[in-house]
């Protein structure tokens, strides 16, 4: 995740993600020129796992905190996985709750950081997808390699 779970001018400093229910989650991240650490972080949510069903579908709420250490919002995040071919699609389903005016600039950029997010996702799948003889990529539940593979199809729909 700490590959491809920011966006572009971004990184991640700090990422606690158990995919189990009711599992926390920490996604706090630096300006990407930052390598050090000197600077203040840029940005940081906390969550919770809500719904973990193995190569199928990962559910999650996840709350930026504004500078004074607020909730800017809370994001219900969800990921389905299917079957395609050779390959599996990926549905994400985003929704925001609980949103405040200080949350303004947050929310507007959303669709641009999820969507690099998302690019960055596919083109690590494309990278590390195993070959496991399984129509979809997926391997078996010893654990190794990506759970999910793009096919031929490197094409964002978000």
């Amino acid at each position: 995740m700490a590959r491809w779970w920011t966006p572009d001018d971004l990184r991640v400093s700090e990422l606690v993600f158990e995919a189990r229910p009711g599992a926390r989650i920490v996604h706090e991240y630096r300006d990407a020129e930052d390598t050090g650490a000197s600077d203040p972080v840029a940005g940081r949510a906390e969550g919770v796992v809500d719904d973990v069903r193995p190569a199928e579908h990962l559910a999650y709420r996840l709350a930026p905190l504004l500078p004074d250490g607020r909730l800017a919002f809370t994001s219900h995040i969800d990921y389905v996985l299917r079957p395609a071919g050779t390959g599996t699609e990926l549905e994400v389903r985003l929704r925001v709750t609980g949103s405040t005016v200080d949350s303004a600039d947050f929310i507007a950029g959303i669709e641009i950081g999820f969507g690099q997010s998302l690019d960055k996702l596919m083109a690590t799948l494309t990278r590390t997808a195993p070959s496991t003889g399984d129509p979809r990529g997926l391997p078996d539940n010893t654990g190794h390699g990506a759970r999910t593979t793009t096919g031929n199809d490197t094409r964002s729909t978000r």
